[in-house]
């Protein structure tokens, strides 16, 4: 994500009349609106600003026990005396206990259950605090430099675990690649059998989708008195591909009913993105493309000014010494149309 162009939407009447979740009472949360399909923030407010990310880290969480362990999610895994006095949200599972490993992954983000996180971190790297060094490293790859991660759960300690708005977007679209912890996410519940044959069911935080929401918003809930209400989501509904990220909402009732009117407000069907040059100047995306396979960068299996149009762009640019921004301007078509 680093390197992303960011945009501010120009201000409007309707902008103005937009919902809270711009309003002065997120004055200290940071927030991020992406669009997924084109490649770029619709909206941004602290984006690069250290914030807790409470349980919402267990997105990377899943993703460091997919990275790491993935061939061994149907094994049997064993619950430490460290994993059950684990504080709550939680499945009260019990010290001895065995589950399978792909079933803690799916309790420790379909319902946020700590022990559950301690379960997955002590399996996949043999303690909580050798599983956090590799959550950071895939942090690290994912080029989420601002991130700092101290353990698998999201509690307050060991002190010190930070997150920022564009890094959690990172984050939750790395989720959105995943097909099995995407299917994971999408269950209105968790269910966790042991080898003894009990079993453990908890319901999904993301109130969303537990109400029917008009939009297949999926996500992750977090809150600790530090972090305040957090959530990172993304939506995938006809043309439309955004995703919401919130560190330190106000209260959980403002959140869920703002990010409610923030999903129905960006997920209405608009004129794709154009570079305001080729606007004015006439050129299409078509022809944007034809130079650009011309120059030997090519993009396939895309018609608008999106992702991969705007990857190739900064390529050529990069090809030049030109700024890299990924945003067709005169000195880039100057070059790009000779």
């Amino acid at each position: 994500m680093k390197g992303v162009a960011l945009f501010l939407i120009v201000l409007s009447g309707a902008w103005l009349q937009a919902p809270s979740l711009y309003s002065e009472s997120y004055k200290s949360a940071g927030v991020a609106i992406y669009d997924i399909s084109e490649g770029r923030f619709l909206y941004r407010k602290g984006l690069q600003t250290r914030r807790a990310p409470a349980s919402t880290i267990k997105v990377l969480t899943a993703l460091t026990a997919h990275h790491y362990a993935k061939d061994k999610f149907d094994s049997w895994v064993t619950v430490s005396k460290h994993a059950a006095s684990a504080e709550p949200t939680k499945a009260y599972l019990k010290p001895g206990e065995k589950f399978k490993l792909r079933d803690a992954v799916a309790m420790t983000l379909v319902a946020s259950c700590n022990d559950a996180a301690r379960v997955v971190a002590e399996a996949v790297s043999g303690s909580e605090g050798s599983f956090a060094g590799d959550m950071q490293k895939l942090a690290d790859f994912y080029g989420m430099t601002r991130t700092k991660v101290t353990n698998a759960s999201g509690l307050p300690l060991p002190k010190g675990m930070v997150i920022t708005p564009e890094d959690s977007i990172t984050l939750i679209l790395k989720l959105r690649e995943n097909p099995i912890l995407k299917k994971m996410i999408a269950q209105r519940s968790a269910t966790m059998v042991s080898s003894a044959g009990r079993k453990i069911t908890k319901s999904n935080h993301n109130r969303l989708m537990r109400e029917g929401f008009s939009y297949p918003v999926l996500g992750k809930t977090g809150f600790t008195r530090l972090a305040r209400h957090c959530f990172l989501s993304w939506c995938d509904y006809g043309d439309r591909k955004v995703a919401i990220s919130i560190l330190g909402g106000p209260n959980s009732s403002s959140l869920w009913a703002d990010l409610r009117k923030a999903y129905r407000q960006h997920m209405k069907s608009r004129a794709p993105y154009l570079p305001v040059f080729m606007r004015k100047g006439g050129i299409s995306v078509s022809t944007l493309q034809s130079k650009l396979s011309a120059k030997g960068f090519p993009v396939s299996g895309e018609s608008n000014y999106g992702a991969k149009t705007r990857e190739a762009v900064k390529a050529y640019q990069r090809s030049k010494g030109l700024a890299v921004d990924g945003i067709i301007g005169p000195q880039t078509w100057g070059m790009l149309g000779r």
